[in-house]
């Protein structure tokens, strides 16, 4: 079992085929129990989830073309033998679950319960910026300059996202 040009191996595609598909399932789940607002007169084709549930369904098929391909390039023979990540798989492992913890800390416990939208989702993106950027930045002696670019960007995707939804989207942020 050798890993293709690219890089990945048939197990770590076959277990990210596992996690799209989960992730796909939970879009749609969570799409079919948004308020379809029939009380207002709205068609199945402008219900809230519909868009929603369709990316979803998609993330869930495509994660299925994933698993399909990893099972044929041996991903199942391959589970039988241990698997430890060097040095470099478990840093990237670390930076993932440290990115999910962020995003569901912002979404679970910021979002909605009581802090301006505007100004969880700057520190959201400043801290995520500052977190990913400045181990790399102080090395080439930039964290001052990496600080101010967080910053300007956290404040520019807080004021562009929080515009688009209130009023091009006409959705009240929490």
């Amino acid at each position: 079992m050798n890993p293709p040009a690219h890089g990945t191996t048939a197990r770590a595609d076959f277990v990210a085929a596992l996690i799209w598909i989960a992730f796909g399932l939970a879009i749609v789940a969570g799409a079919l129990a948004m308020d379809r607002l029939e009380r207002f007169g709205a068609t199945v084709y402008t219900a809230p989830g519909l868009v929603p549930g369709i990316l979803g369904g998609l993330i869930a098929f495509l994660g299925g073309v994933l698993l399909v391909r990893s099972v044929r390039r041996g991903a199942i023979a391959g589970l039988a033998e241990p698997w430890l990540p060097d040095a470099e798989g478990r840093a990237t492992l670390a930076r993932a679950a440290l990115a999910i913890a962020l995003t569901l800390v912002y979404t679970l416990v910021l979002v909605g319960h009581g802090l301006p939208f505007w100004l969880v989702t700057a520190t959201f993106v400043f801290v995520f910026m500052f977190l990913f950027d400045l181990p790399e930045r102080r090395a080439r002696g930039q964290a001052a300059r990496g600080i101010a670019i967080a910053a300007i960007v956290a404040v520019a995707t807080s004021a562009i996202v929080t515009f688009v939804f209130e009023r091009v989207f006409l959705v009240r942020m929490p």
